[in-house]
């Protein structure tokens, strides 16, 4: 499912802060924000890829409002079965949904569930 301009520009805001802060800590460090395709895993591009002394050890797949849903757990269940670490990454308030969703999908142990937010001070 494809998200709103916003939502897009949301999703890979958070996956290039992800890449800044985990830069440190991982050798490596991967991202493929929007559309592109720049790291792959065992045939699939998660949002970001983490990797140390060549080894990837954790994936992250960053989920915004448009795309917590069903049809995205499929995707999610893929990326668990994959023999490493999958963290989603889902708004503070959507946490609870992502959760069921997980649990409904039969993936709730494989998944760790993070959260973001977002505050603007104008």
């Amino acid at each position: 499912m494809a998200r709103s301009k916003n939502e897009q520009f949301l999703h890979d805001w958070v996956i290039e802060r992800l890449k800044e802060k985990y830069s440190r800590m991982y050798k490596e460090v991967h991202v493929n924000p929007g559309n592109e395709k720049n790291f792959e895993f065992k045939g699939h591009y998660p949002d970001a890829v983490f990797v140390n002394y060549g080894q990837v050890v954790l994936i992250v797949e960053v989920e915004t409002q448009e795309t917590i849903n069903a049809e995205e757990a499929q995707e999610w269940k893929e990326l668990s079965e994959l023999g490493v670490q999958l963290v989603l990454l889902v708004p503070r308030e959507l946490q609870n949904l992502a959760r069921e969703i997980c649990w409904k999908k039969g993936i709730a142990a494989k998944v760790k569930l993070g959260s973001f937010d977002v505050v603007l001070s104008i």
